[in-house]
């Protein structure tokens, strides 16, 4: 890199360094990006594997970042990002499409999912060292965010995660004057039924696998427009999004069966659901408390099923009854 390079390349660099979490960090980088005068647009995704077979197209998504709970899953670079993911595994590299130049950052080893940053426009001589050298800081701070915000077990989000996807839905919704749908998005906390038992008769590594192998199930459950964390210990949590109760509820209990139909190394467990409809009304703290009381009452009535809680003392029973503003 040239000297004249170089000062803008560290400006630059230290902005991304400043940024304390993946988003506020990818947020950051495509503001950079299109600062560049020659940089039409600057695009980021998220690929998830749905199966070993990544040359199935049905076997994979794309979720562009940041997600609008709105978006479809096709955009205007679909067709581009599949050949793209067809043809290239990891790297910076330059891409031609209908005499339109792009240039693509690829991380895909020790990430998940996969991240992709499309950049439209041909850039100038004297900014494409500029440019490499702030996919190379984006690509090792992204490495290192997530190994920060996953747990190291199961690799799912982990707690210190949750405020922050939290305050985008919450955005989402509390952006509307009105609903005009009946589907909405909802907070669940599953707990492992007797799980101290696992570890005390059959000692921590069993319990580490039914962990690992719940985290799967939960993962193969629900979409990847979903949001999954372990919540703590035995506890995990989903954010589902844009469903109507009923098929929230349907969800759960379907997720509830796949766990109790499992054929666990030891036998069998089983789980209890709590869940409620996220009102950006109310704090999140009370939102997970009314969550973590449906879920005491789950384990109280016999644990293995699945337990809904309203905002108040009236029963939600059809979700277009709900009054957010």
């Amino acid at each position: 890199m040239t000297n004249e390079a170089l000062n803008p390349a560290l400006s630059l660099s230290l902005r991304l360094l400043e940024q304390k979490s993946y988003h506020s960090l990818t947020y950051e980088l495509l503001a950079v990006l299109n600062e560049f005068e020659e940089i039409e647009d600057a695009f980021s995704y998220e690929l998830f594997t749905l199966s070993r077979d990544i040359e199935k197209r049905e076997d994979y998504s794309l979720r562009r970042f940041p997600m609008s709970l709105d978006d479809s899953e096709d955009d205007e670079n679909t067709q581009l990002m599949n050949r793209i993911i067809m043809s290239h595994k990891g790297g910076v590299y330059e891409i031609n499409d209908d005499q339109q130049t792009y240039h693509v950052l690829d991380i895909f080893e020790n990430v998940k999912p996969r991240r992709l940053v499309l950049i439209r426009g041909k850039l100038k001589h004297e900014s494409i060292p500029i440019v490499t050298a702030l996919f190379q800081v984006y690509e090792r701070l992204v490495v290192l965010l997530d190994s920060k915000e996953r747990d190291n077990l199961t690799h799912l989000h982990n707690r210190q995660t949750l405020d922050i996807i939290l305050d985008q839905v919450f955005d989402f919704y509390s952006k509307r004057e009105a609903l005009d749908d009946k589907k909405y998005s909802w907070v669940a906390i599953l707990d492992i039924d007797h799980f101290k038992e696992v570890n005390d008769t059959f000692g921590h590594l069993y319990g580490d696998e039914v962990l690992i192998i719940f985290s799967r199930l939960i993962e193969q459950t629900f979409r990847h427009t979903d949001f999954i964390f372990r919540y703590g210990g035995e506890e995990f949590l989903v954010i589902v999004n844009r469903l109507e109760k009923n098929e929230v509820e349907a969800a759960l209990e379907r997720f509830r069966k796949a766990v109790t139909n499992y054929d666990f190394s030891f036998g069998s467990i089983t789980v209890s659901i709590g869940y409620t409809i996220i009102n950006p009304k109310i704090s999140q703290r009370v939102l997970l408390e009314l969550a973590d009381s449906a879920l005491y009452l789950a384990k109280n009535n016999g644990r293995n099923q699945v337990v809904y809680s309203d905002h108040g003392d009236r029963r939600i029973d059809n979700a277009n009854d709900v009054e957010f503003f």
